[in-house]
């Protein structure tokens, strides 16, 4: 059974751990196993980033850019030193992670958008960015679209 470790930023509101949940909810239900894990700080996300090994983990989920928080000496996430599939699900307005979505990011992520709009504005600001993609009912879309990833990161 594959692995998925979901991340929320847990210092926003409660939505963001709601979303986890219900995200973890719908892959559960198609038979994906699920960690939530709660980012506060850059320790946080060095810990995880320490932690991850894709034989216990197979992707990692991002609710709203979380984990993007600690940079790597080569000003670009950090996570991007991982070899596993990252997901990244996008439910804000995308104009607040600019500066984020403007660094490098590494082959194996991908980004869901919740809007039309969300989605053509990056696609427009961030042509460089690999993997975006518009999730209208994202109970819906993730599964099948977790289907069709390349699991070999």
């Amino acid at each position: 059974m594959k692995q998925i470790t979901i991340l929320y930023n847990a210092l926003l509101d409660d939505n963001q751990k709601k979303l986890a949940t219900r995200l973890s909810t719908v892959l559960k239900k198609n038979n994906y196993e699920t960690k939530l894990v709660p980012i506060r700080s850059d320790v946080d996300t060095d810990n995880l980033i320490k932690s991850i090994h894709p034989e216990t983990c197979q992707l990692i989920l991002s609710v709203n850019m979380a984990g993007y928080n600690l940079l790597s000496t080569d000003a670009a996430p950090s996570l991007n030193h991982l070899t596993v599939n990252i997901v990244t699900y996008i439910d804000f307005p995308p104009e607040i992670f600019d500066v984020i979505l403007d660094m490098r990011m590494n082959f194996t992520m991908s980004f869901l958008f919740s809007s039309k709009e969300y989605t053509d504005y990056v696609t427009k600001k961030h042509p460089f960015l690999r993997n975006v993609f518009f999730a209208p009912s994202i109970e819906d879309f993730l599964p099948t679209y977790l289907s069709e990833l390349d699991w070999r990161y």
